[in-house]
Formats: structure tokens, C-alpha cells, sequence
């Protein structure tokens, strides 16, 4: 066969093999779209349903934390009080005096601290959800990051009931929202006084409902009987 015969037959070749039309492109793209868009939805839900998860276990975490923590310093407080005020920054604040030394876990003896502080800040841009912070202190306005307090969790919301009113707490504020202590510290004859915690944790604020609530009652163990 010559090499014009056989450029021929390649020529036919080539023109006999047949391609893809637009239309059939375009029914394989729809095939694959009908295909793949509920697996690509599925995979996206699945994402975001773990990440607030994470957010959501992180938040639960931080709040049992922070009421250990806050259950040692009350445990220490020598007072027959447990003050709760509303601080200059639109949250409220728990004041426990501590004898130094006492509880090195609380206030170490060489640190000249007289009392720990626990106070709710409002959480940036919201009205609704507040952040907690620790301070080795017993200045009301001292509470914040910026002032050296520790930040032990943010995503407080609301409680179930509402937030509590403390019927001991002077001036009457007219609002009551940020404040996780809701009742005065009592404190009867031959008992050790005691406080009342309600912590709730919204980790995420679209969807209030989903909440973390931990309630405790709390004796001031380290102070003298009433």
C-alpha cells in the first residue's frame, strides 16, 4: 500500500471515529450535578454540624471549669457575706475575701491579695451573652482582661427561668442581665454561708435553646459558722 493509500485510510479513520455533541455534554453535566449536589449538601451539613459540636463541647468544658474553679474560691472565702454588685461595665461581680495563705491553691501567702473576684462582662457587639472572668483582687472596677483578669469563658446566655434577680444586691440594679448568682448568700444560725451559681453556655446564639445549664449551691467552708 502506498503512503497515499494509507494517509487515506488513516484519514478515514479519524473522520469515521465520532465525538461528543453539545447535547451530549450537556446530559452528562446534568447526570453528574443530580448526582453529586446531594453528596456535596451532605458533606457540607456534616462540616458545619461538627464544628458547632466543637464549639459546642468546648463551651460545656470551659463551663464545668470555671464552676470548679469557682467552687474552690468559695470554698476558701472567710466571710459571712458573699457580695454580689453590679460592675461599671454592665455585668455583675462576686466578691469573696480571702485569708492569704489559707488556700495556696487560692492565694499564695507572699501575694498580698486579700480576695478573688469572679465578674460577667457583656460579650462585644451582644446584649444578650456575656463573658466570665477571674481577678486576684477586690476592686469592682478591676474585672476586665485589659486590668489583669483571668478569662475563663464567654457564651453566657440567659438562663431557663430568666436572669435572676439577687435580693441582696445594693444599689437595686434595673437590670439584672449577666448576673449567674441568683439568690442572696444566706447564711442561718450555727451554718456556713452559702451562694447559689446558675452558669448557662450558649455556644451558639442562633439557636438559644441549645444550652449548657450547670446549677450548684456553694458553702464558704473556710469561714466561721453564723
Amino acid at each position: 500500500m502506498g503512503l497515499d493509500n494509507r494517509a487515506a485510510v488513516i484519514t478515514r479513520q479519524w473522520r469515521a471515529d465520532g465525538g461528543q455533541t453539545l447535547v451530549e455534554m450537556l446530559v452528562v453535566i446534568s447526570i453528574l450535578a443530580i448526582v453529586l449536589t446531594p453528596l456535596i449538601t451532605t458533606f457540607v451539613t456534616s462540616m458545619t454540624q461538627q464544628s458547632l459540636q466543637t464549639r459546642r463541647e468546648n463551651s460545656q468544658s470551659n463551663a464545668r471549669s470555671a464552676l470548679a474553679r469557682m467552687r474552690l474560691d468559695i470554698h476558701c472565702a472567710h466571710a459571712t457575706t458573699l457580695p454580689v454588685q453590679q460592675n461599671p461595665y454592665g455585668g455583675f461581680t462576686l466578691t469573696l475575701p480571702e485569708n492569704p495563705g489559707q488556700c495556696p491553691a487560692v492565694v499564695a501567702a507572699s501575694s498580698g491579695v486579700s480576695g478573688i473576684e469572679w465578674c460577667t462582662i457583656p460579650y462585644p457587639g451582644s446584649t444578650t451573652r456575656f463573658r466570665l472572668y477571674r481577678l486576684n483582687a477586690t476592686t469592682l472596677a478591676g474585672c476586665n482582661a485589659d486590668l489583669g483578669a483571668t478569662f475563663v469563658t464567654d457564651s453566657i446566655a440567659v438562663p431557663s427561668g430568666g436572669w435572676p434577680a439577687n435580693a441582696a444586691t445594693l444599689p437595686t440594679p434595673g437590670d439584672w442581665a449577666g448576673n449567674i448568682w441568683p439568690t442572696a448568700d444566706t447564711c442561718s444560725a450555727g451554718s456556713l454561708p452559702t451562694i447559689a451559681v446558675d452558669l448557662n453556655i450558649t455556644a451558639d446564639p442562633l439557636h438559644p435553646n441549645d444550652d449548657y445549664e450547670l446549677s450548684d449551691r456553694i458553702a464558704a467552708l473556710n469561714s466561721d459558722p453564723c
